[in-house]
């Protein structure tokens, strides 16, 4: 073959093996997350962040932080509706997937606040962030700022790293 041909091949065959799915998830591992968003947001505000975290690894994970330089602090929390009154409070101790389950971060249920802002949230840009596991292994994801959920598919894919 001669190199027009070895490179033309190499641009079809390429992304089958390093694209996810959908435009806009992430696989490292066992650990995949699906359709990550967030609202837009001043600086200065706190952000909230979405996303549906799974396991498709034989082992339990457990996401015990996440990092941003785009807010002061990330923390994990989980709203919950007691006989007509809302609540939200921090997930201490981190939080595990077992394997095969997924934890969906969404409206009403758990989700990441973003606190203290740097810089504001402009609708369709992108909010960088890394999860941080057990046995300090990083997963670096971007939050697609929209207005709702992102459909599938519809969120170009930013990137993927995973730190050991």
């Amino acid at each position: 073959m001669n190199r027009f041909a070895l490179a033309a091949l190499a641009a079809v065959a390429l992304p089958a093996f390093v694209a996810p799915a959908l435009a806009g998830d992430y696989r490292a591992g066992g650990i995949e997350v699906r359709r990550p968003w967030t609202r837009p947001a001043q600086a200065g505000m706190n952000g909230v962040g979405y996303l549906t975290l799974a396991n498709v690894g034989a082992k339990p994970v457990k996401l015990i932080a996440v990092e941003s330089p785009a807010a002061k602090s990330v923390t994990i929390h989980q709203s919950s509706m007691a006989n007509g009154v809302s609540s939200m409070r921090p997930v201490t101790g981190g939080l595990t997937i077992a394997p095969g389950a997924s934890v969906v971060f969404a409206p009403g249920g758990y989700h990441l606040m973003l606190m203290g802002l740097t810089k504001a949230q402009a609708l369709g840009g992108k909010v960088p962030l890394t999860l941080v596991f057990d046995g300090g292994r990083k997963l670096r994801i971007d939050l697609s700022v929209e207005t709702g959920a992102p459909k599938a598919g519809a969120d170009p894919m930013a990137g993927m790293h995973m730190d050991h």
